[in-house]
């Protein structure tokens, strides 16, 4: 019961996003949610989206909960889901569980990008 209400929690906060705009690379369209930027100690987490402007395997957009050591320059997955449709619409196709492991963010990637605009605006 509590690992539904924490799920219905997050899709609920999820669902009320303001995305912004940080990439497009012609393929897809990379969004993240500003009021999802939280920080605690040497993380921060936020939600991103992308949006494909062609299915990937009845794939057309997805979201992410992803969190970062700004310091170390690293990063996981906390959770994620796959959707029919762009822009979180359509049906979910598949999700992802939370990684344990943190991987190095390279530089010049979304991952990059995404880790400065989210490491700057900690307080």
């Amino acid at each position: 019961m509590k690992k539904l209400l924490m799920g219905l929690m997050l899709v609920s906060s999820v669902a009320h996003a303001d995305w912004i705009m940080y990439g497009d690379n012609g393929k897809a369209e990379f969004y993240y949610d500003d009021k999802t930027i939280n920080t605690s100690g040497g993380t921060v987490s936020v939600w991103e989206m992308l949006s494909y402007s062609f299915p990937l395997n009845g794939v057309q957009s997805n979201r992410a909960h992803k969190e970062y050591k700004c310091d170390a320059r690293q990063f996981r997955n906390l959770a994620g889901e796959f959707f029919s449709e762009p822009y979180l619409k359509g049906v979910i196709v598949s999700n992802n569980d939370s990684e344990d492991e943190w991987r190095p963010v390279v530089d010049g990637t979304r991952n990059s990008e995404l880790l400065d605009i989210v490491c700057g605006k900690r307080s």
